[in-house]
């Protein structure tokens, strides 16, 4: 019960998922990550300590920016402009994350290395053949580019007042969700494969809530 009544809000996230996901009525889809943005929020403005607040709110920035590449996409109907600004937004929220997770300039460099040379492989190699676009095509990369500076920072954030141990698997599995997420609609809209694709939105998702409960484990209880 006592863990209930500190993660209730992520209950209520899983809760609205399984209701999209019964309905299919995206509104119940884009209210997961809103509500999630405004308990954030609140919670940051009532017991983030004075020194720490800018640095909290990145992640409901990064939440408000996830919504609204998400609304592009959802709607963008094969148009690559929308499917571009659907990307420039999801980019934007990497960027908060990094700003978030980036403490006293460290990056993991053997992560980063590690991810950027897989992911550019795997990008001229599948995937630049597969999209015409040449515009999608720079929207992509760069978004790869991120999106792998995003898990490495995470996974080199040091322990300290605003972070621990839980905090840190939290972000970082958060973080990954996404990356794996990305992944999987790259497979399905490129390469035209759907192995694993009815993981997307739950791996989606689960970024944000995970990240949420980050958030929840190091503000909730404060005085």
């Amino acid at each position: 019960m006592k863990l209930l009544s500190k993660y209730w809000p992520l209950a209520v996230a899983v809760i609205l998922y399984i209701l999209y996901a019964c309905t299919d009525i995206y509104w119940f889809r884009w209210s997961i990550i809103a509500f999630l943005l405004l308990y954030v929020l609140q919670l940051i403005l009532r017991k983030a300590p004075n020194g720490s607040i800018m640095r909290y709110l990145f992640v409901p920035l990064a939440f408000g920016f996830s919504i609204i590449g998400d609304m592009f996409l959802h709607y963008d109907e094969g148009r690559a402009p929308l499917f571009i600004a659907g990307v420039a937004f999801y980019f934007i929220a990497h960027v908060f994350y990094i700003c978030y997770t980036l403490r006293k300039g460290k990056v993991n460099w053997a992560m980063l290395a590690v991810l950027t040379a897989v992911f550019i492989a795997y990008y001229f190699w599948l995937l630049v053949p597969s999209i015409s676009n040449t515009g999608i095509r720079a929207a992509v990369l760069l978004y790869i580019l991120v999106s792998c500076l995003s898990v490495s920072c995470a996974s080199a954030m040091p322990y300290g007042p605003t972070m621990d141990k839980t905090a840190k698997l939290l972000v970082i599995t958060g973080i990954s969700s996404l990356l794996f997420s990305d992944f999987l609609i790259s497979l399905h809209d490129f390469m035209g494969i759907s192995t694993g694709y009815f993981l997307m939105l739950p791996t989606f998702y689960l970024s944000q809530i995970l990240v949420s409960g980050a958030v929840i484990h190091l503000l909730d209880g404060r005085d």
